[in-house]
């Protein structure tokens, strides 16, 4: 991707958005991990998904190499269309950030779009993708991380 494109997750030109992270920089906050691994997925970066994976999630029990591989086969159909955060709440007690947010993609011409809320650890070197819950169902703005839990 030409860094003075639209970057996928909607914050800007590409190389002034998410191609810093992809390229290494760690993202400094939840969120922008969160808009930088959506950005990864439409490019199909599976280097930088796992590089952002918590040590704790369960993908990292997997050989990275079967990870990677399964991962690129699945997002070969997939169409990312738009990326919408709808909250945010800030690292808690437990040090874990929250981000809800909501992806519209289709595959094979099909809606496959879903909400997530999404749970991030920092581990000492940046922040990192904990655990998600997701529904097959759309939320609309002004949805809180508090109507989900």
């Amino acid at each position: 991707m030409e860094p003075d494109e639209p970057c996928p997750c909607g914050g800007g030109t590409y190389g002034e958005c998410c191609a810093p992270y992809h390229r290494g920089a760690e993202p400094p906050a939840a969120e922008a991990l969160m808009r930088s691994r959506y950005a990864a997925f439409v490019l199909a970066d599976t280097d930088y998904l796992w590089r952002t994976l918590h040590p704790d999630h369960d993908d990292r029990a997997r050989p990275r190499d079967a990870w990677e591989a399964e991962m690129r086969e699945g997002l070969r159909p997939l169409r990312y269309r738009r990326l919408e955060i709808l909250d945010t709440a800030p690292p808690d007690a437990d040090g874990v950030a929250r981000v809800l947010f909501q992806v519209t993609l289709s595959q094979r011409r099909r809606d496959r779009s879903f909400a997530e809320l999404s749970l991030f650890a920092h581990d000492g070197e940046g922040w990192r993708y904990l655990v998600g819950t997701t529904e097959s169902v759309t939320r609309k703005p002004g949805d809180a991380i508090a109507d989900w839990e």
